[in-house]
């Protein structure tokens, strides 16, 4: 990770900078909001689990390689305390910016922590869903 990260002051901006660079098959920019740390974790839909900045890296280029992936927030719900967040969220997967149903749905957590270097990912886990649709939710939790 470079010295000269974008500091990130909320963990919302983190989620949307991580999207944003699927998006844009930015595979630095997806791994400068990562923690730098070597104890970062990251497990794919398919099972294939990915320790280190390393191993990450070469993960998102092979997921990356042949294509974007736009995600679009289904479902979200996120806790927080100081220095911690935790979102789970559903996300529809569009391999083209014009798609307008969904390829497939992944399940996603997400753990972020506070550093020195602001909000960044410390754990990822992404799901294939086994749901068709999904309703949103309908009250908010309240614990953030």
């Amino acid at each position: 990770m470079t010295k000269l990260a974008r500091l990130f002051h909320n963990a919302d901006e983190v989620v949307d900078a991580w999207r944003e660079a699927l998006r844009n098959r930015d595979v630095k920019g997806a791994l400068d909001i990562w923690l730098d740390d070597d104890s970062i974790t990251c497990v794919l839909p398919e099972g294939h689990r990915l320790s280190g900045h390393e191993e990450i890296r070469k993960g998102l280029e092979r997921l990356l390689s042949k294509q974007p992936l736009f995600l679009e927030p289904i479902a979200c719900i996120s806790h927080s305390i100081p220095g911690a967040a935790i979102y789970d969220t559903t996300e529809a997967v569009h391999l083209r910016a014009d798609q307008v149903e969904a390829e497939f749905f992944l399940n996603i957590t997400l753990v972020l922590l506070q550093d020195s270097q602001g909000w960044r990912i410390a754990h990822l886990h992404a799901s294939r869903s086994t749901e068709e649709t999904f309703d949103a939710p309908s009250t908010p939790h309240g614990l953030h």
